[in-house]
Protein backbone atom coordinates (compact mmCIF):
# COMPACT_ATOMS: atom_id res chain seq x y z
CA UNK A 1 0.00 0.00 0.00
CA UNK A 2 2.78 2.45 0.96
CA UNK A 3 4.36 2.21 -2.88
CA UNK A 4 0.82 2.65 -4.69
CA UNK A 5 0.61 5.84 -2.36
CA UNK A 6 4.16 6.78 -3.69
CA UNK A 7 3.15 6.27 -6.94
CA UNK A 8 -0.35 7.86 -7.10
CA UNK A 9 1.44 11.11 -5.52
CA UNK A 10 4.22 10.89 -7.88
CA UNK A 11 1.96 10.15 -11.03
CA UNK A 12 -0.35 12.94 -9.78
CA UNK A 13 2.48 15.31 -9.87
CA UNK A 14 3.74 14.36 -13.27
CA UNK A 15 0.34 14.86 -14.20
CA UNK A 16 0.23 18.62 -13.34
CA UNK A 17 3.53 19.40 -14.39
CA UNK A 18 2.16 17.70 -18.10
CA UNK A 19 -1.13 19.82 -17.84
CA UNK A 20 0.99 22.98 -16.75
CA UNK A 21 3.05 22.98 -20.42
CA UNK A 22 2.63 25.58 -22.80
CA UNK A 23 -0.77 24.43 -24.68
CA UNK A 24 -3.17 26.19 -26.45
CA UNK A 25 -5.93 26.24 -23.74
CA UNK A 26 -6.57 28.95 -21.42
CA UNK A 27 -4.90 29.16 -17.99
CA UNK A 28 -8.90 28.99 -16.71
CA UNK A 29 -9.46 26.02 -18.67
CA UNK A 30 -5.87 24.56 -17.21
CA UNK A 31 -7.10 25.47 -13.94
CA UNK A 32 -10.23 23.61 -14.44
CA UNK A 33 -8.48 20.66 -15.58
CA UNK A 34 -6.14 20.08 -12.76
CA UNK A 35 -9.15 20.57 -10.59
CA UNK A 36 -10.91 18.15 -12.12
CA UNK A 37 -8.46 15.77 -12.21
CA UNK A 38 -7.49 16.45 -8.68
CA UNK A 39 -11.19 15.60 -7.53
CA UNK A 40 -10.78 12.43 -9.43
CA UNK A 41 -7.73 11.38 -8.11
CA UNK A 42 -9.27 11.88 -4.34
CA UNK A 43 -11.91 10.17 -5.29
CA UNK A 44 -10.36 7.09 -6.14
CA UNK A 45 -8.13 6.90 -3.50
CA UNK A 46 -11.20 7.20 -1.38
CA UNK A 47 -12.76 4.64 -2.99
CA UNK A 48 -9.92 2.81 -2.74
CA UNK A 49 -9.58 2.96 1.26
CA UNK A 50 -13.16 1.95 1.27
CA UNK A 51 -12.68 -1.21 -0.47
CA UNK A 52 -9.68 -1.88 1.13
CA UNK A 53 -11.53 -1.82 4.92
CA UNK A 54 -14.13 -3.35 2.88
CA UNK A 55 -11.75 -5.86 2.01
CA UNK A 56 -9.92 -6.17 5.58
CA UNK A 57 -13.31 -6.72 7.11
CA UNK A 58 -14.36 -9.62 5.12
CA UNK A 59 -10.91 -11.06 5.98
CA UNK A 60 -11.44 -10.86 9.40
CA UNK A 61 -14.90 -12.17 8.93
CA UNK A 62 -14.00 -15.33 7.09
CA UNK A 63 -11.05 -15.74 9.33
CA UNK A 64 -13.71 -15.75 12.53
CA UNK A 65 -15.91 -18.03 10.98
CA UNK A 66 -13.28 -20.72 9.20
CA UNK A 67 -13.33 -22.71 12.76
CA UNK A 68 -16.93 -23.33 12.44
CA UNK A 69 -17.04 -24.31 8.80
CA UNK A 70 -13.46 -26.79 9.68
CA UNK A 71 -15.73 -28.33 12.33
CA UNK A 72 -18.60 -28.94 10.30
CA UNK A 73 -17.13 -30.35 7.73
CA UNK A 74 -15.21 -32.55 10.58
CA UNK A 75 -19.20 -33.36 11.93
CA UNK A 76 -20.17 -34.31 8.26
CA UNK A 77 -17.24 -36.88 8.01
CA UNK A 78 -17.86 -38.28 11.42
CA UNK A 79 -22.08 -38.82 9.98
CA UNK A 80 -20.81 -40.43 6.90
CA UNK A 81 -18.21 -42.74 8.32
CA UNK A 82 -21.07 -43.58 10.85
CA UNK A 83 -23.51 -43.96 8.10
CA UNK A 84 -21.49 -46.28 6.24
CA UNK A 85 -20.73 -48.52 9.50
CA UNK A 86 -23.96 -48.86 10.23
CA UNK A 87 -25.55 -49.97 6.95
CA UNK A 88 -22.40 -52.33 5.42
CA UNK A 89 -23.89 -55.83 7.55
CA UNK A 90 -27.11 -54.56 5.41
CA UNK A 91 -25.61 -54.11 2.10
CA UNK A 92 -23.45 -57.02 2.60
CA UNK A 93 -26.34 -59.44 3.41
CA UNK A 94 -28.30 -57.64 0.31
CA UNK A 95 -24.72 -58.34 -1.94
CA UNK A 96 -24.86 -62.63 -0.37
CA UNK A 97 -29.02 -62.67 -1.47
CA UNK A 98 -28.89 -61.28 -4.70
CA UNK A 99 -25.56 -63.79 -5.26
CA UNK A 100 -28.40 -66.28 -3.80
CA UNK A 101 -31.31 -65.19 -6.29
CA UNK A 102 -28.76 -65.54 -9.12
CA UNK A 103 -28.05 -68.84 -8.59
CA UNK A 104 -31.23 -69.82 -8.34
CA UNK A 105 -32.29 -67.87 -11.43
CA UNK A 106 -29.27 -69.81 -13.17
CA UNK A 107 -30.34 -73.00 -11.53
CA UNK A 108 -33.68 -72.49 -12.57
CA UNK A 109 -33.14 -71.28 -15.99
CA UNK A 110 -30.41 -74.86 -16.35
CA UNK A 111 -33.84 -76.75 -15.49
CA UNK A 112 -36.03 -75.07 -17.60
CA UNK A 113 -33.29 -75.67 -20.48
CA UNK A 114 -32.99 -78.97 -20.43
CA UNK A 115 -36.63 -79.68 -19.81
CA UNK A 116 -37.41 -78.02 -23.14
Amino acid sequence: MKFFAIGLGIGSLAGLGISLLPNPQTGHKVKEDVRQFLNNTKSDATTLAASKNQAQAAASQLMSELPKAEQSVKDIQSSVTNFQSSIKPEVDQMKENISHLSQEVKSTADKVKNEL
